[in-house]
């Protein structure tokens, strides 16, 4: 039997992809987002810079491999948005 794709896999996806330790990092940052947010709907208001720094922190990486993080979680829909003063989580998507 042969398995089928919904979608091809273009290059980007491959470059883009997270390595497994990222994954572990970006899991447990997701999980420590969607607790700290369930009751606000997904909403965190907290300045850029500061969200950058905060999972810096408990990434235990620098500020640059985080926002690479944060940026792959953005794309594989973990985090809907991350504006400049707010950041919505994907609350419903707890697949992680």
């Amino acid at each position: 039997m042969e398995a089928v794709r919904n979608r091809a896999v273009s290059i980007d996806d491959l470059a883009n992809a997270m390595t497994s330790d990222e994954y572990l990092k970006a899991k447990e940052f997701y999980s420590f987002l969607v607790d700290i947010s369930k009751c606000t709907g997904g909403i965190l208001r907290i300045e850029r810079e500061k969200f950058i720094k905060l999972a810096a922190t408990m990434m235990d990486c620098t500020p640059a491999e985080a926002y690479a993080i944060i940026s792959k979680m953005r794309r594989y829909g973990w985090i809907k948005a991350c504006d400049s003063h707010f950041v919505v989580v994907n609350v419903t998507n707890n697949k992680g």
